[in-house]
C-alpha cells in the first residue's frame, strides 16, 4: 500500500495528477489507507488548481485515521484552500483550528493574516505579521527596534 501511496505522489509531482488520483482510488476501500489517500487526492486537485474538488478529500481525510503531521496538512490544506475559493469565514475556522492543534507550527501564520486581511481585519492581520516578522528575522537592525515595534504592533492605532 505504501508503495502505491508513493508511485502516486510521482505521478503528482510529474504533473499526472489524474493517473495520480486514480492509484489513490484503489486505496479508498482500506480503512488503514482511505485518510492517506484522501489527503493525497486533495493536494492532487490542489496542484492542477481545482481546489473545489479538493475540499471533499480535505473533509474525508479529516473523518480518518491520521498521524499528527497528516492531520496538521489536512487542517492547513483545508484552510488554505477554503482562502482561495473567497470562502473567508470557513478558512478562518480551520485556520483558527489549526494553530490551536498546531500553536508552534509557524507557516500557517501568513495564510492566517491573509484570511484576517481577506475579512476587513486589516488591524489584526497586520499585528499579526509584525509579530511573526520580530519572532522570526535573524536581522540585527530589526531585532534592535524589537521592544518598540512589538508595543505598536499590540495597538496599531495608538499615538501618544
Amino acid at each position: 500500500m505504501e508503495t502505491i501511496i508513493h508511485e502516486a505522489i510521482d505521478l503528482r509531482e510529474a504533473g499526472n495528477y489524474h493517473a495520480s488520483r486514480l492509484l489513490l482510488r484503489t486505496l479508498l476501500d482500506d480503512s488503514q489507507y482511505a485518510a492517506k489517500a484522501n489527503l493525497h487526492m486533495a493536494w492532487s486537485y490542489n496542484n492542477e488548481g481545482k481546489e473545489k474538488q479538493a475540499l471533499i478529500h480535505y473533509h474525508l481525510t479529516l473523518e480518518g485515521d491520521l498521524s499528527i503531521t497528516e492531520r496538521f496538512d489536512a487542517l492547513f490544506g483545508l484552510a488554505s484552500t477554503y482562502r482561495s475559493l473567497g470562502k473567508y469565514t470557513e478558512a478562518l475556522e480551520y485556520f483558527e483550528r489549526t494553530i490551536a492543534e498546531y500553536p508552534d507550527s509557524l507557516e500557517v501564520q501568513p495564510f492566517y493574516a491573509m484570511c484576517l486581511y481577506n475579512l476587513e481585519r486589516h488591524k489584526e492581520a497586520t499585528a499579526l505579521l509584525i509579530k511573526l516578522l520580530v519572532s522570526t528575522t535573524e536581522s540585527k537592525k530589526i531585532k534592535s527596534y524589537q521592544r518598540a515595534i512589538l508595543l505598536y504592533a499590540k495597538d496599531l492605532d495608538k499615538t501618544w
